[in-house]
């Protein structure tokens, strides 16, 4: 931290390096944002009600309004940029009580009570991979523990199918063991069908990541705050990177997302929404741009609802 003497004021400014790169943050814009915070009707009532941020009446709005959660039957959620947490809160609380959510962001992140999470990097296959895997083998383990057949009715434990074993008072635990190997081992293709597309709900609010207050920085998660959307004032600068990752987000609603599946995106407005929203529209029936009342008048932020998937998507017709 310096301080600089400029015509007698002295004004408080910080650097931080990261990489080869240097940030710069002035304590007038942050006392801007305290203070911004402190009067704003919703961060108040965030607190209220125990959320973990503001962000959460934005999705209550988008579900009002477009119907995404299903109370009554089983959905699998994926929740994009998902830190620090209040939209997979809200998909917790508005999905049905077996529905499976879970939450990936680059950024380490304790997941709400009932939400699974994954800290990678949404723009590696790798990370795609995983999330299918995620799906397909709770999806499985679901099926098997809630299956009255596979139940004991006395002991409740998993049924064992074969009597072969020589004793019955261990029979049921290695029979456990072995639904439980088939379970979270990689899938044999010839023996265990998967599912490519095992996702109904794809939420994306990859925008501004949660602020590291304690610990180390390092470099190993790809310069996050960097990368993944800091706004800098610089509407063209901040817009190009937020159309660069609302891409990657279609890219995995084209990649995991069922048939009629639904996708939420965050944009930041600029001169490319157009052809963002001509992207969308080939991958869903319906294409729908929403500004929650609970986002600030002044943010530029506008979010992209995609409803009904189409079947077959091509994502290099999508890309050009």
């Amino acid at each position: 931290m310096s301080g600089l003497l400029l015509c007698g004021v002295s004004k408080v400014s910080l650097f931080e390096s990261v990489g080869s790169i240097t940030l710069f943050y002035s304590t007038a814009s942050k006392n801007k944002w305290l203070n911004r915070q402190q009067n704003d009707h919703f961060t108040r009532e965030a607190k209220v009600q125990n959320l973990r941020s503001r962000a959460a009446f934005k999705l209550r709005e988008i579900d009002d309004k477009y119907k995404l959660f299903a109370p009554n039957r089983r959905q699998n959620v994926l929740d994009l940029g998902f830190a620090p947490g209040s939209w997979s809160e809200v998909a917790r609380q508005r999905t049905n009580p077996k529905s499976m959510i879970l939450g990936v962001d680059i950024l380490p992140c304790e997941p709400p009570t009932g939400v699974s999470s994954l800290q990678a990097n949404i723009l590696s296959q790798k990370t795609q991979d995983l999330i299918r895997l995620y799906f397909n083998k709770h999806t499985k383990l679901d099926d098997i523990l809630n299956d009255p057949k596979n139940i004991h009715e006395i002991h409740g434990f998993l049924k064992p199918s074969t009597s072969d074993i020589i004793d019955p008072e261990y029979e049921h635990e290695l029979k456990d063991e072995e639904e439980y190997r088939e379970v979270f081992t990689p899938d044999d293709d010839n023996k265990i069908p998967t599912t490519q597309q095992p996702i109904d709900i794809i939420l994306s609010d990859m925008y501004v990541p949660v602020p590291r207050l304690t610990g180390f920085r390092n470099n190993i998660t790809n310069m996050p705050y960097y990368r993944l959307m800091n706004t800098s004032g610089l509407a063209i600068r901040d817009h190009l990177l937020s159309v660069d990752l609302c891409d990657a987000a279609l890219v995995t609603a084209i990649d995991l997302l069922t048939k009629n599946g639904s996708f939420v995106c965050k944009l930041y407005t600029g001169k490319e929404d157009k052809l963002f929203e001509k992207r969308m529209r080939k991958v869903f029936c319906t294409v729908q741009r929403f500004k929650p009342v609970s986002s600030r008048t002044e943010s530029r932020e506008v979010y992209f609802v995609g409803l009904n998937k189409l079947a077959n998507v091509d994502k290099f017709k999508v890309f050009t």
